[in-house]
């Protein structure tokens, strides 16, 4: 009853608040749109400082698994020159709190729902064995694989209510604030159907313990173990032994690396820059004229547009690299998840909610796309808008800034997150067998009296 009710109150609340998060997104998305029409006629260089925003979505099913969103900015600036990184994470405002992860249905259903399952598992077999109801049922001619097998879809039957009351309630509240559309029907029933799976994997692993030991206390501890140590323990391990293998650079030492990348390519706002001289005399040679100001073309544009390309290369290696890190870290926990179904379940999980890292990074790059085609547009218009070179007072008009599109984030289809989640589907579907042979194994030994009863 109690879990019934937190499933209940927690799905609830997470609903509610990502409600809120997706209206304040809105509304900010909507005020910095009006911000950026709101200029009027303005140097399209100017408006490339000014800036424009890109808000990160919550993600299809945020409201079942917030996943890593509170440890990841929401909020990302573009502008010209430097390529933006998204700040204002739910973690920097929460201090110490955030150290400790926000309940949400997820968390329930892969932590707390399985510990249920081991109180009663661990009992329920032990008791028909104790009371002598598990010996009257074979002496009477139910098969041991019958018996089991009612135990075994008891917990997971149990499981799957908790489950549906968790959809349920999220659909509900959904409903009742508006919501269309959020939770995606694909999404969702992979969902449901990843959690049938790994529900069955902890029924059936709770049942074919309290068959081959033979009293409910040692069953009991031994699944508080595994439990403790499949919940807490191996996930920390993992990302602590990740951390050391694929060490990723302090944030002082990566700005740095690029300051120093960047300081070695052309400064659009340096006329004395040498590579920009010689691309300045290549241009008055192929016209024909003595000076900048007679170029067909303000060569400022130009200048700034090679700095930007430049700059954009230096972008694309280093954080290239440091994408490639953060993979491999994901990659190692996704082998060392092979060994514990909790740990693949919530990858799975965050990635089918759409609020893993993947997603993340996702975002980043498609707003920094954006960003690219944004400034190389306002570089153009600098050039070929009507401008002379020098001329820094002209101004394009506010239609054309009007006209240029606002940044729309597209996630990752369900066959990209599904082709990138394989290793945790199989670790799923390994462990199902693994503990369906030892559960059929253990009946077959109780039916022949190798186990006691």
């Amino acid at each position: 009853f109690v879990v019934i009710v937190a499933l209940i109150a927690v799905t609830a609340w997470a609903v509610n608040v990502d409600f809120v998060q997706r209206e304040a997104q809105m509304a900010a998305s909507e005020s910095a749109r009006t911000q950026w029409e709101g200029q009027g006629d303005a140097n399209p260089h100017g408006m490339a400082h000014f800036g424009d925003f890109a808000f990160r979505p919550a993600g299809p099913m945020a409201q079942l698994d917030r996943g890593v969103q509170a440890r990841v900015g929401k909020v990302l600036f573009m502008e010209g020159h430097r390529q933006g990184v998204p700040l204002h994470t739910d973690a920097a405002r929460a201090g110490s709190v955030a150290r400790f992860p926000r309940l949400d249905a997820a968390i329930l259903l892969q932590t707390i729902v399985p510990l249920v399952l081991i109180f009663l598992g661990a009992t329920s077999l032990a008791a028909d064995r104790e009371s002598g109801r598990l010996k009257l049922a074979l002496v009477q001619g139910a098969g041991a694989r019958s018996v089991l097998s009612g135990h075994f879809f008891g917990l997971l039957g149990l499981s799957l209510v908790l489950l549906l009351l968790v959809v349920a309630t999220s659909l509900l509240m959904s409903g009742l604030l508006g919501i269309e559309g959020v939770l995606a029907r694909d999404r969702l029933a992979v969902f449901l159907l990843a959690h049938v799976v790994f529900f069955a994997v902890v029924s059936a692993g709770v049942t074919a313990t309290t068959v081959w030991l033979p009293s409910a206390r040692g069953a009991l501890v031994t699944l508080l173990s595994v439990w403790v140590i499949a919940t807490a323990l191996l996930p920390r391990a993992t990302a602590g032994i990740a951390g050391s293998f694929y060490s990723l650079p302090t944030q002082d030492a990566f700005q740095a690396t690029l300051r120093e990348a960047r300081e070695a390519g052309p400064d659009g706002h340096n006329p004395e820059d040498a590579e920009l001289d010689r691309l300045r005399q290549e241009m008055l040679d192929t016209h024909g004229v003595e000076t900048v100001e007679e170029l067909p073309f303000n060569f400022d544009g130009i200048a700034m547009q090679v700095d930007e390309e430049f700059a954009n290369g230096v972008w694309d290696t280093h954080y290239g690299e440091l994408r490639e890190t953060m993979t491999a870290q994901v990659a190692f926990g996704n082998r060392v998840g092979l060994l514990n179904p909790f740990q693949s379940i919530k990858r799975l999980s965050m990635a089918l909610a759409g609020t893993d890292l993947a997603h993340d990074v996702s975002f980043q790059q498609q707003a920094e796309s954006h960003r690219r085609e944004l400034v190389a547009a306002l570089n153009h218009e600098h050039a070929y808008g009507g401008s002379k070179t020098g001329d820094w007072s002209w101004e394009a008009p506010a239609a054309f800034f009007a006209g240029m599109p606002q940044f729309q984030y597209s996630p990752p289809s369900l066959e990209r997150t599904l082709s990138r989640s394989i290793a945790p589907i199989l670790s799923l579907l390994f462990w199902a067998l693994l503990l369906t042979l030892a559960l059929r194994a253990g009946a077959d030994r109780l039916e022949r009296g190798q186990l006691p009863c």
